[in-house]
């Protein structure tokens, strides 16, 4: 396994704020952050984003911010969004993060549940903000990222720099207990809680993920998820902060904009969610499908002798063999890729892998800050599993059944304090100092771990059998008819136990370039019939207790998190209609 850089530097013991006077030593003049400003992009070195930090700091702290309070932070990725979080750190203040894909009413909820003093808020969101204001006492002061207009109610961080540059005050000293953010979780429950991770929590995890993987000095990340999460925020923010890294932040989403932006900063690591890497799967091999008859056989057979070659043990042997595919894709420079917020189909880290990228996934929730383990890089990378717990983390499972699946359960100095103001869920998942992750796993005789599922989504058949709706999802989602899918369990008359359903997003699209292939128009009944007879046949290979009963066709896209899971709490059996039922038998 490919470990830490022999010149990695020290981190361990030390807070955030320590973090940042550190790097500033070491890669003062160096280009941190690039950031896409009136058509090229433009770079910040750590010693102007150190800087940055102290006067944001010294602003606050001129403007009443003590020792402890919260300050909000609302916008999308950018440098400015850093710059304020390290400023509150340096003001002895705690961080807000909050997520842009919500809406006002959850804003303010967690603006007014956190206590926040003060909010940092770009232009495009003050607007939302302005006309509750007066419905906000406990916020005592906005502060926008740009221009503001003439009768705004906000302060521009142009004119708070300015202030804090004048404002000749010792920064407070701040200990690596101190609480350094809250973290609302986004809830696939529907019940938001406030994480509190300290400079601690974050500094180890750092440390325990980089003696995994090594990051270096020469590294430059894309930036594309949103900063406000646990994995962005700790794995795209601030590792580069403590590893001299470059952060690019993308133009947008687009697959296009993502290719070119890796092309023109030459960024070498993009981490990802699952949905990010399956769509640029799905491209690669649809455009490859598109192809000549002549390319697409060749390129058939160098993927076999890719895999052919791989195993047998060649490390990595598409690295060599599909180099001029790369380089067309516009995808030289990138040496990693890492995915994280959710389970990664084992296909699809496969197929990168036999097409010659270093592709990992890691594992971990909020409340750890977020990492607990990473898959190995190198050759001993497991596509199915999550890897290892990286250094600093122990993991067991608790009460397994009788295939050894049972809750993965953590502990280590990455593990949160509790939920903000909420003693109760915090005493059900820290038990003894253990964090009790709600995931189900397992894991095998080399000490790899497995997910099987959320344990709340666990379904219970009439015999008594476990169902995770998970798997079941991951074959179903294998077809190419399928946008998406979520497997519910349906309750049974006059019996205990659930028979398997699933609602099924056709993948309109698809149809759509297949009618246009073929010349054949795809009605309505024809898209569900297809849809049915593809999930039959992907059931056909799972055990009958598992098998769909089941299915409902959906048009629109499932509502999903800011990492893109799917909000299973808006889909209970009382708001969906009545469904089709396509197989026979009870398990």
């Amino acid at each position: 396994m490919k470990g830490a850089p022999l010149n990695k530097a020290p981190i361990k013991g030390k807070s955030l704020t320590e973090v940042l006077a550190q790097s500033r030593n070491l890669y003062g003049q160096k280009i941190f952050m690039k950031s896409f400003q009136d058509g090229s992009f433009v770079g910040m070195t750590f010693a102007e984003f150190a800087d940055k930090a102290e006067n944001i700091a010294k602003g606050l702290l001129a403007s009443g911010l003590k020792k402890g309070e919260k300050v909000a932070i609302l916008s999308a990725n950018r440098p400015e969004w850093g710059a304020a979080y390290m400023g509150v750190l340096l003001a002895g203040g705690i961080n807000v993060p909050l997520d842009a894909l919500l809406k006002i009413t959850s804003w303010s909820y967690i603006v007014q549940s956190s206590g926040a003093k003060m909010l940092v808020v770009s232009k495009s969101f003050l607007a939302d903000f302005e006309p509750i204001l007066d419905d906000l006492p406990g916020l005592k002061l906005v502060i926008c990222m740009d221009d503001i207009e003439p009768d705004s109610k906000a302060t521009s961080l142009q004119e708070f720099e300015e202030l804090g540059k004048k404002y000749q005050t010792k920064l407070p000293v701040v200990k690596t207990s101190d609480i350094a953010s809250i973290l609302y979780t986004s809830g696939t429950t529907g019940q938001a809680k406030g994480v509190l991770l300290t400079h601690e929590n974050i500094v180890s995890d750092i440390d325990g993920m980089t003696d995994l993987v090594a990051i270096e000095e020469q590294d430059t990340f894309l930036s594309v998820l949103p900063i406000h999460h646990a994995f962005e925020c700790t794995c795209g923010f601030l590792t580069p902060l403590a590893s001299g890294s470059c952060i690019v932040y993308a133009r947008g989403l687009a697959s296009k904009l993502i290719i070119e932006d890796i092309k023109t900063n030459k960024a070498t690591i993009l981490l990802g969610v699952p949905l990010l890497f399956e769509k640029m799967h799905d491209g690669i091999f649809k455009a490859i499908a598109k192809k000549p008859p002549f390319t697409r056989v060749m390129f058939t057979a160098t993927y076999v002798l890719s895999k052919l070659l791989a195993s047998t043990f060649v490390n990595n042997p598409g690295k060599r063999i599909f180099k001029g595919l790369r380089e067309k894709a516009g995808f030289t420079s990138m040496r990693m890729l890492i995915a994280g917020g959710a389970p990664m189909p084992p296909e699809v880290s496969k197929a990168f892998k036999l097409l010659g990228f270093s592709f990992t996934q890691g594992y971990g929730l909020s409340e750890s800050a977020p990492v607990l383990t990473i898959n190995p890089v190198d050759s001993k990378n497991k596509d199915a599993s999550i890897g290892l717990a990286i250094p600093g983390v122990e993991l067991k499972i608790v009460d397994p059944d009788s295939r050894g699946i049972g809750q993965i359960i953590a502990r280590g100095p990455m593990v949160m304090k509790g939920y903000y103001n909420n003693p109760e869920a915090t005493s059900e998942v820290l038990k003894g100092g253990w964090l009790y992750t709600g995931d189900s796993g397992w894991i095998d005789e080399d000490g790899y771990f497995y997910i099987a599922g959320r344990v709340k989504n666990v379904i219970v058949t009439p015999a008594g059998k476990n169902v995770y709706p998970e798997e079941i999802e991951g074959e179903l989602n294998k077809s190419v008819y399928i946008m998406e899918s979520l497997v519910l369990g349906r309750p049974l008359e006059g019996i205990r136990g659930e028979e398997i359903e699933a609602i099924i997003v056709p993948d309109y699209e698809y149809f759509n370039s297949l009618g246009s292939e073929t010349g054949k128009n795809f009605t309505t009944d024809e898209i569900e019939k297809t849809i049915k007879a593809e999930v039959f046949r992907l059931s056909s290979g799972l055990a009958e207790f598992k098998k769909v009963k089941y299915i409902k066709i959906r048009e629109e896209e499932f509502e999903k998190t800011s990492t893109k899971k799917i909000k299973r709490y808006l889909f209970t059996q009382k708001s969906e209609p009545v469904y089709n039922k396509i197989g026979k038998g009870r398990a």
